[in-house]
C-alpha cells in the first residue's frame, strides 16, 4: 500500500491523442480521482461504478482520470460520454509513482485501484485491488472523498459522513487479514472461481454500514441499550445497501446480509439458521472471528492460535460451521510450517 499523505513521484501520462500529461499539472487546479485498470477488463461493474463515480463529480471540482496500460473500450466510452479523461500508461509509470508495481520472476504486475491526488500532488486516499479484476464501489469512494472534504456536494447526503470509526476502514491491516483467511479457508472448502471472487468482494465490504453507527455508540463504555443494538446490528443491512445495487454484487451482498447469522438462528439481523446461511458467510464469519480473538482489544488481551481454534471448535454446530472451522485449522497449520521452514 503507497503512503498516504505524502507527495508523489514525478508522473507523466499520455493523452488519447498522444500529448504527455503531467499529473500534477492535471491536478493543480483541482483534486484528481485516479482510477488505475491494471487490464483491459469486461465491461461491468467497473464501468458501472466509474460511470457513476463520473457522474457524481461533473461539477463538483473534482476530475475522473482512468488510467489504462493501452487502449480500453471501458475508457472509450467514459470519454464519450464526458464522464473522464483517460489516460494510457503502457510503461507502468503510474504505478511506479504510487508504489504499485509488483515484480515477479521477468515480469511486472500491475495493481489497479483508486487513488485521490490532491492539488499539491499529495496522495490523499489509496484503495488497492488485492486480486484481479476485483473492484470497488462508487459510494466508498465518495464517502472517502466526502470524509477528506473534497467533492462533497457530489457525495450526496445518502453517502456517509464523517463518523465513521477508525476500526472499520477496510484497508486495515486486520480487515485485510479477514479478506485473507476468508479466501483461503473457501479454497480449502472447494469454492468455484465465482464463490470466491464474491466471498472476497464481501470480506472487504462487510463493514461498509458501520459508517452509519454513531460515534456515541462506537465509544460508549457501558452496556448498549436494546435501541442502541438495534442500530447495530442495522449495519449488515445497511453494507449491502452501500455496495450498490448492481447483479455483480449480488453473491457478496448475500453474503454480507448473512455474516453475524448463527446456525442455531441466534445471529442477526434475519436470525437465519442452518442452511438459510450462505456457505461464504459462514465462512466470514468463522474468519473474523478469529482475527478478532487473535488481536488486542482494549477490553481484552488477544488469544494465541491455538487457543482461538478451540474456543471457535467449542462453538461449532451452534455458531460457527464446523467444516469452515476445521478447514481454518489446517490453512494455520499450512501457514505456520510455511513460516517455520
Amino acid at each position: 500500500m503507497p503512503r498516504l499523505d505524502a507527495k508523489l513521484d514525478p508522473l507523466r501520462l499520455t493523452a488519447a491523442g498522444g500529448a504527455s500529461v503531467d499529473l500534477g499539472a492535471l491536478a493543480a487546479g483541482a483534486p484528481v480521482v485516479l482510477a488505475l485498470l491494471e487490464a483491459e477488463p469486461e465491461p461491468g461493474p467497473r464501468l458501472d461504478m466509474l460511470r457513476e463515480l463520473g457522474r457524481r463529480l461533473r461539477g463538483s471540482g473534482a476530475q475522473l482520470v482512468v488510467v489504462t496500460p493501452s487502449e480500453s473500450a471501458i475508457a472509450r466510452t467514459l470519454e464519450a460520454e464526458a464522464l473522464a479523461l483517460c489516460m494510457t500508461d503502457p510503461a507502468a509509470n503510474a504505478f511506479s509513482a504510487l508504489g504499485l508495481v509488483e515484480r515477479g520472476i521477468g515480469r511486472v504486475r500491475r495493481l489497479g485501484g483508486v487513488f485521490v491526488v490532491d492539488g499539491g500532488g499529495v496522495l490523499r486516499f489509496a484503495y488497492v485491488a488485492q486480486r484481479d479484476h476485483e473492484w470497488v464501489p462508487c459510494t466508498f469512494v465518495l464517502g472517502r472523498l466526502q470524509r477528506l472534504g473534497i467533492a462533497a456536494e457530489a457525495a450526496g447526503a445518502e453517502t456517509p459522513g464523517p463518523s465513521e470509526p477508525a476500526t472499520h476502514l477496510i484497508d486495515d491491516e486486520e480487515d485485510g487479514e479477514v479478506a485473507t483467511l476468508a479466501g483461503l479457508v473457501g479454497a480449502e472448502m472447494g469454492l468455484s472461481p465465482g464463490d470466491l471472487k464474491d466471498l472476497a468482494t464481501a470480506a472487504r465490504f462487510r463493514d461498509l454500514g458501520m459508517a452509519t453507527v454513531p460515534d456515541e455508540i462506537i465509544t460508549k463504555l457501558g452496556p448498549l441499550t436494546d435501541e442502541e443494538w438495534a442500530v447495530v446490528r442495522s449495519h449488515p443491512e445497511r453494507s449491502t445497501e452501500m455496495l450498490g445495487a448492481g447483479a455483480a454484487f449480488d453473491g457478496a451482498r448475500a453474503i454480507i446480509r448473512a455474516n453475524h447469522e448463527h446456525l442455531d438462528g441466534t445471529g442477526y439481523p434475519n436470525g437465519l439458521a442452518g442452511a438459510e446461511i450462505p456457505t461464504g458467510a459462514r465462512i466470514l464469519l468463522v474468519a473474523e472471528s478469529y482475527v478478532a480473538m487473535t488481536e488486542d482489544r482494549p477490553y481484552r488481551n488477544r488469544l494465541e492460535a491455538h487457543a482461538a481454534i478451540e474456543q471457535l471448535e467449542q462453538r461449532s454446530g451452534s455458531v460457527y460451521d464446523a467444516t469452515a472451522v476445521a478447514a481454518l485449522a489446517r490453512v494455520l497449520r499450512r501457514r505456520h510450517r510455511s513460516a517455520a521452514a
